[in-house]
């Protein structure tokens, strides 16, 4: 594949995006090697975190006390990385509930950052992650605005969030950008009937990271005394887990070991009280092969909603890639990889496939499903952003 290029000079803005510093997610894996093309061009990377609220900064890690004054500092280069990073002073809360509340905290993000981020003399590339992204559209006289589109935000259950503002938001939003960038078909099908230009661009895996898991490594100390075959997930555990499912396999696995890695947004108590479930917390993205060659099987046990029917989960390209075997609940963006997962909703049938798959592994198998997946890189995905940015700033 040919090196993706971008023009020189050019000044690329990702706005409203998961933390730099949070848990390493589609985003963060395109700006690192944006961030790697356009150093050598001229070009500069600003990556600005969603701005969260006033609320959220006393009950999520991820938007940490600390964003109440981080803004202050302005947009700070990490020379390690060549990405220029602002996080936004903490807004209102109700921004998914209220056009208006969404307008006054970027407005705020706006005049907060002001001009302290001096732009390449080039072109201006805006990619937006989130409906709310909205707010910045204009703010650095892009020549192009894209939406890159992982969820269908609407669909998340909170309870700031109000299904019909968001949609409203989002409909402004493609009708304004130059190209909507989709993760998934469902998504690709649905954003395009309102957008100028659609892509689908899926997600993939740092593929030579998650396949140094198919190698002998020391286990990590908090899984040391697990004598039971490993069964393991990472990631959020969230409402959109099948918990009903989660609790059912534990409880009748009892030959196994169920480990969960990631932050938590639940009471875990009653399932911690059954002895053979382990929730770790939240690891570092270095030491994710470390774990993941030490499960015995993987798993995605996703709920099936109207949000998770559109998702197209980092996570298997991550486990496949290290060779794990894979059982999972039905999504759309899973069929293509019928050949190297298990797929089944019926958690009887789940706790089934994971036992046939534990028994009948093999290390010609792990590495099959490594190969599956060696073309699913992040570099590959970027090269297909960069011929889109090319062909727009072109037209």
């Amino acid at each position: 594949m040919e090196s993706p290029i971008l023009p020189d000079n050019v000044t690329l803005i990702i706005a409203d995006a998961p933390p730099l510093r949070g848990i390493r997610q589609r985003v963060q894996q395109l700006a690192a090697r944006f961030a790697t093309i356009l150093s050598p061009t001229g070009g500069r990377l600003l990556y600005i975190d969603e701005p969260g609220n006033i609320v959220t900064v006393f009950i999520s890690p991820e938007k940490p006390l600390s964003n109440l004054w981080s803004w202050t500092a302005g947009p700070v280069f990490d020379p390690e990385t060549g990405i220029h990073h602002f996080v936004p002073p903490a807004g209102l809360p109700f921004g998914y509930h209220s056009g208006p509340v969404n307008r006054w905290n970027h407005f705020w993000s706006r005049v907060s950052m002001g001009a302290r981020f001096v732009k390449s003399d080039g072109p201006v590339v805006l990619i937006v992650c989130n409906v709310l992204g909205l707010g910045w559209l204009g703010r650095f006289s892009e020549d192009i605005a894209i939406y890159d589109c992982a969820d269908e935000i609407s669909e998340f259950r909170q309870a700031s969030l109000n299904r019909e503002a968001v949609l409203a938001q989002e409909k402004e939003l493609l009708g304004r950008v130059d190209a909507v960038v989709a993760t998934a078909g469902s998504l690709f099908e649905a954003k395009s009937k309102h957008s100028k230009r659609a892509e689908l661009i899926r997600n993939a895996a740092e593929i030579e990271h998650f396949r140094s898991a198919l190698a002998e490594t020391p286990r990590p100390a908090d899984i040391q005394e697990l004598q039971k075959p490993i069964i393991g997930f990472y990631g959020y555990l969230a409402d959109w887990l099948d918990w009903p499912l989660i609790e059912y396999v534990v409880r009748e696995g009892t030959e196994f070991n169920w480990v969960f890695i990631g932050p938590c947004t639940r009471n875990l108590s009653d399932l911690t009280a059954l002895g053979n479930f382990h929730a770790l917390g939240k690891k570092h993205y270095a030491q994710l092969p470390a774990y993941l060659s030490h499960f015995a099987c993987s798993h995605i046990p996703f709920d099936r909603t109207p949000l998770t029917i559109h998702v197209n989960p980092v996570k298997v390209y991550e486990y496949l890639a290290g060779g794990a075997p894979v059982v999972a609940t039905s999504l759309p963006e899973l069929d293509a990889f019928n050949d190297v997962c298990r797929i089944t909703n019926d958690p009887g049938e789940y706790l089934e496939a994971i036992r046939r798959e534990v028994a009948g592994d093999t290390p010609d198998k792990r590495l099959n499903r490594s190969e599956r997946v060696k073309d699913e890189t992040w570099d590959s995905r970027v090269a297909d952003y960069c011929s889109l940015i090319s062909d727009l700033l072109k037209s």
